[in-house]
């Protein structure tokens, strides 16, 4: 069941108002009524169930039944992925939050095809938040500005993720050979690859670099691939 995204929701709510967007897809679009289950979400680890108890034209009262707190994946895992044409990078940001991705660092880098618009950033955190709600994943991923290659490293640095470099030069290390106990930011080159400085630059900073298949791949099929081989070899 999909859930309805509510930030105010805590372990202690025992009723919800709920307005706006998440109101008018619950009433226009999935057509609830009264006395029907919901589930809601407030994307920092909360789950929970609800009955429909009143509905107006405006809003819907909904009693909690039960709350689910979720911890988080631990270690967390981001991506870091230079725009996308095509929308591609919509599907990179929908599927890798559906897999549990925490962060995203958009970048720019010499081979980029896109360049950033206006409402780049509020497109992904929409994507995000759409994909929480259809798979009740209960943590909202953070969307960072875009930047360059350089201030992505600093800024995966700085949310204590550590850089790794998903390389189309293919290494012999896979994912299997990362240290267990960091949280990696998955880093994913443009359709065109990073350009030789740029292997130059990351090689100075020391990011690791490891292979996710024995082909070089779409870097939106990278970026889902890394995360899937994140959760499997976690385990």
């Amino acid at each position: 069941m999909p859930s309805y995204f509510v930030p105010s929701l805590t372990r202690d709510t025992q009723l919800v108002t709920l307005e706006g967007e998440e109101f008018h897809h619950l009433s226009h679009v999935k057509r609830i009524s009264m006395g029907q289950d919901v589930k809601l979400n407030n994307g920092s680890g909360i789950i929970a169930d609800g009955r429909i108890k009143a509905i107006t034209k405006r809003d819907a009262e909904i009693e909690i039944v039960s709350i689910s707190v979720q911890n988080a994946i631990i270690p967390q895992f981001a991506i870091a992925f230079a725009l996308l044409k095509n929308r591609h990078d919509e599907l990179l940001i929908e599927k890798c939050t559906e897999l549990g991705a925490r962060a995203f660092f958009p970048l720019v880098t010499e081979y980029s095809v896109k360049t950033p618009s206006s409402n780049t950033l509020t497109r992904y955190a929409k994507i995000a938040l759409a994909a929480i709600k259809q798979c009740d994943n209960p943590w909202l991923p953070r969307v960072y500005p875009v930047q360059t290659l350089a201030e992505t490293i600093q800024s995966i640095i700085s949310d204590s993720f550590t850089p790794v470099l998903c390389s189309e030069q293919r290494p012999e290390s896979g994912i299997s050979g990362l240290d267990k106990q960091i949280q990696p930011c998955f880093l994913i080159g443009p359709e065109g690859g990073f350009s030789l400085s740029e292997f130059a630059y990351l090689n100075s900073q020391k990011v690791p670099a490891i292979s996710i298949c024995h082909l070089i791949t779409r870097a939106e099929t990278a970026a889902i691939a890394v995360s899937a081989q994140f959760l499997a070899n976690r385990a």
